[in-house]
């Protein structure tokens, strides 16, 4: 019975290292993949309303890149514009005119009162990942980062931990 106990005990032991490995690797992935996004000029917003449902829902993360030219934007396209002083909006261009760029909101029943011009452009959106958003924002909470900073020291005690059995094993 005890070898059987220690089989399951080195067996535990490598799933909860697989896991975190697994989880280790994500991370820096992830931290890789956003700073290779933010360099092309690619950055991410969350979307606060249904507006452009059901193309881009409401807490969907959408990717905007900034380099793409004004000049450029079609009939079709979705782009992301300031609106206000503090407000960005992400809405389908629905006409290119002289004067700007008419925007809609795919759920809007009218079009966007304002045109888009040159100076409030932000850039086209080239892609969203659904309720990423929601998660984004509960890490932003206080609670949020408390948790995150706890599965960090977490993980790194753990990884701390698992690292002499690795060596013992050898």
């Amino acid at each position: 019975m005890e070898k059987k106990s220690g089989m399951i005990t080195k067996f535990v032991l490598k799933i909860v290292l697989f896991a975190y490995e697994l989880v280790r690797w994500l991370i820096i992935l992830s931290a890789l993949l956003l700073i290779i996004l933010y360099l092309c000029g690619i950055r991410p917003y969350i979307v606060q309303s249904g507006s452009m449902e059901p193309a881009i829902t409401t807490g969907s993360v959408c990717f905007v890149n900034h380099h793409a030219k004004y000049e450029n934007v079609k009939k079709g396209d979705i782009i992301t514009f300031q609106f206000g002083t503090d407000s960005v909006a992400t809405h389908r261009a629905v006409a290119v005119e002289k004067d700007g760029i008419r925007t809609k909101g795919d759920a809007n029943e009218t079009e966007d009162s304002a045109l888009v011009t040159e100076d409030v452009f932000i850039g086209e959106t080239i892609g969203s990942i659904p309720e990423l958003g929601y998660f984004i924002t509960a890490l932003q909470t206080r609670n949020g980062i408390i948790t995150t900073a706890a599965f960090m020291l977490f993980l790194i005690l753990l990884g701390k931990l698992l690292e002499p059995s690795k060596e013992n094993e050898s």
